[in-house]
């Protein structure tokens, strides 16, 4: 999936993105940990945080996709990929504990053949 594919207005569309991934804006929400308000209201989607959040879940799944093979496998792998380096945890958990970071230097490094 490519960011273009998800831009509406200048911004990332909930709408757009989550039917590119066959899932719901609720179930989005619920995988950013960001309440389903905020991907409904309009004033509430252009803000700052959600739109960043919004691309960086963008930018892991397209970090992700030539390893897995397509945008749902790597929305699959967000969602349910324990990562022994990060205690077992998913992408999806480290991203709600605020370690996204971390995850991209995680991702970062196995793309360079390091280990997890």
């Amino acid at each position: 999936m490519h960011l273009a594919s998800t831009v509406e207005h200048g911004r990332i569309s909930p709408e757009h993105l989550a039917a590119g991934l066959h899932t719901t804006k609720r179930e989005l929400g619920e995988t950013l940990g960001i309440p389903k308000e905020s991907l409904s209201r309009e004033t509430r989607i252009k803000s700052v945080s959600v739109q960043m959040k919004l691309r960086q879940l963008v930018e892991f799944l397209n970090a992700v996709t030539p390893a897995v093979g397509s945008s749902l496998m790597a929305y699959a792998w967000f969602r349910s990929e324990p990562i022994a380096g990060f205690g077992g945890r998913t992408p999806e958990q480290i991203v709600k504990d605020g370690e996204g970071d971390g995850l991209r230097a995680h991702i970062a490094r196995r793309h360079e053949g390091g280990f997890a």
